[in-house]
């Protein structure tokens, strides 16, 4: 694959590809908002109702995350053969049948089983497989600015859920709460099945062009350098969804924690809308190794920083370029390997960062309880950024011209 396939100019968007755009920034927002975001709202209704401890509830979630990193391998193929029409439609079938059921489980089996298959449905509805999508309506040259749109829209998902989550279970309990989502989930499946991309029909002999299979892909160096950026920003990005409230808590910020927390999602979102406005002008690596160097002093101003000026500063730093980072990584396998097997190709990339995202912030808060403190382990987030750009740039040399 050419190096300046990095730095390729945005190619003619094909007929429809915009409303293939349009339908998964929405979905995105409901998918993301009721499998993801809302289940920190559930999460203390659930341990008040049951007297499980919240620990063992948290761990169900957690739990749910590793079957997606696991199902990513089996569903990125299926994506691929079947077409994301099909995936994603049954996909939003499936996540209203796994809310439905999260309402009405009894014991704590069940609840990790449900968890367990609601983190499999992960794979067949959030970003991996929308990419997938956006690879097949927009083609190859033109995907960045439409993941940037479905991202853009994806970003919200947690100002739109918590809110909605809380209102929900106050009004109505959380077993009933969950109806609703599961309700809210089913609906997708209907723009899914009439808007998506279905199956793309076989190559011709001698047409297959410069796309390659993912067993071709795995023997490249550049794919694993992909892989570790990918476990890098997943670690990173969990640790801090999960510890950033009681790092600035620590911090002596008190009340003011959580208004301050509010502005890591303004700011992604704010990074997205920067990189749809520039995708024409800037090659994809460069974007991708200053998000990276950014997040790394972002992550060392949240370690060692104090006053709520520097953490603002830290928050919209780290806001900007991690939303950034989401359009990078789920363009980058189609600029270096081409769409013909996009699906399986981002969701092996894809399976060991759900991986870190599961393990980072278990492992930020033992090292919170050894080193008495979070300077540790969010210090430690900046030198893992460091090493990821280093993974970037080897694995997308710079263009002549760049």
């Amino acid at each position: 694959m050419s190096a300046a396939a990095s730095a390729a100019p945005v190619a003619h968007v094909p007929a429809g590809a915009w409303r293939v755009a349009a339908v998964l920034a929405v979905t995105q927002v409901v998918h993301w908002g009721s499998m993801f975001y809302a289940f920190s709202v559930l999460m203390p209704a659930v341990t008040a109702e049951t007297g499980w401890p919240r620990g063992t509830v948290v761990g169900a979630f957690s739990a749910g995350l590793l079957v997606q990193a696991g199902a990513a391998l089996g569903v990125g193929p299926m994506l691929d053969r079947l077409g994301p029409r099909s995936v994603m439609a049954a996909g939003s079938v499936l996540a209203g049948l796994g809310l439905w059921l999260a309402g009405r489980v009894e014991s704590l089996w069940q609840f990790y089983a449900v968890w367990a298959g609601i983190g499999a449905v992960m794979a067949a509805t959030l970003y991996e497989a929308a990419f997938t999508a956006v690879a097949a309506a927009f083609g190859r040259a033109a995907m960045r600015p439409g993941i940037a749109l479905v991202t853009f829209a994806g970003g919200l998902a947690s100002t739109v859920f918590w809110p909605l989550t809380a209102w929900l279970v106050a009004d109505l309990g959380w077993r009933t709460a969950c109806t609703v989502l599961a309700l809210v989930n089913l609906a997708c499946a209907l723009p899914h099945a009439a808007a998506l991309p279905g199956r793309a029909p076989p190559p011709r002999p001698g047409t297959a062009g410069t796309d390659l299979h993912l067993g071709a892909v795995c023997r490249q160096t550049c794919f694993w350098a992909l892989a570790f950026v990918n476990v890098a920003i997943g670690f990173v990005s969990a640790v801090i969804g999960v510890h950033l409230v009681p790092l600035l808590e620590e911090r002596g910020l008190g009340s003011a924690a959580p208004l301050l927390a509010g502005l890591l999602g303004v700011a992604q979102v704010a990074g997205r809308v920067i990189e749809f406005g520039g995708s024409r002008r800037w090659p994809l690596r460069t974007v991708g190794l200053v998000a990276l160097l950014a997040l790394a002093p972002a992550s060392a101003l949240l370690a060692w920083g104090s006053g709520i000026p520097a953490m603002a500063c830290a928050i919209a730093v780290y806001g900007l370029a991690n939303g950034v980072m989401t359009i990078v990584r789920g363009a980058l396998p189609a600029q270096l390997f081409g769409t013909g097997h996009y699906g399986a190709i981002s969701s092996a990339l894809a399976a060991p960062g759900a991986l870190a995202r599961a393990a980072g912030p278990v492992a930020a808060g033992w090292l919170w309880a050894w080193s008495g403190g979070y300077a540790m382990p969010v210090a430690l987030l900046a030198v893992l950024c460091l090493l990821a750009a280093l993974a970037l740039a080897a694995a997308v040399p710079a263009a002549p011209h760049s």
